[in-house]
């Protein structure tokens, strides 16, 4: 019984200690070496945990996914089209808090899910909220749209990642909420039926 709560806290403090070196060093001139002696573990308890240090990314990704739902929760009320934008602003005011950390888990996210049939991915677990955003309001007649869900939510998805990706590191929010709002109109007069 007292093994796992010691488990989980050794778990934390590789994950944190990691993330602090990240945030000096960059992640590339961090090595699971020196992450293993700040922690003051044996690299081989490293690996229980993490099989790469890339995994660290997809584990802080992953503690992600609960706040997203919150998110996606938060914005049940008004039309489809501003509760998505208010959604996805939400997701980017996040992403700017912790920008140089989030790049890394965004692009160790999306090479990990190229491929993969993960359905507990923090990518799929987006697209499946906003697929089920567009779903429910086809059904309830409020979008018309001639459009697969699934394709709708993995395009819009996209569209925000790649605002995200292309970003400069020194953008500011309110240019990046403009500049995803402008490609947003583009894409939904695709997906909305007039």
């Amino acid at each position: 019984m007292l093994r796992e709560p010691r488990k989980k806290k050794t778990k934390e403090l590789i994950v944190r200690t990691a993330i602090q070196l990240f945030k000096e060093k960059g992640y590339e001139n961090v090595t699971v070496e020196e992450i293993t002696q700040l922690c003051g573990i044996a690299k081989g308890t490293f690996f229980n945990y993490f099989p790469k240090k890339e995994h660290m990314l997809l584990y802080v990704g992953s503690s992600y996914n609960d706040l997203l739902n919150e998110i996606v929760r938060k914005h049940r009320e008004g039309p489809l089209k501003d509760r998505l934008m208010e959604l996805f602003h939400d997701f980017l005011r996040l992403y700017l808090k912790h920008a140089e950390l989030l790049r890394l888990v965004l692009i160790e996210s999306i090479q990990s899910t190229s491929g993969s049939t993960d359905d507990t991915s923090n990518l799929t677990l987006f697209q499946q909220s906003i697929r089920q955003l567009l779903e429910e309001a086809k059904d309830n007649g409020s979008l018309r749209s001639r459009h697969d869900a699934s394709d709708c939510a993995i395009v819009l998805v996209s569209l925000f990642y790649q605002t995200l990706l292309s970003a400069s590191a020194d953008a500011d929010e309110h240019k990046l909420t403009a500049d995803l709002q402008k490609k947003f109109d583009v894409i939904w007069d695709g997906i909305a039926d007039a």
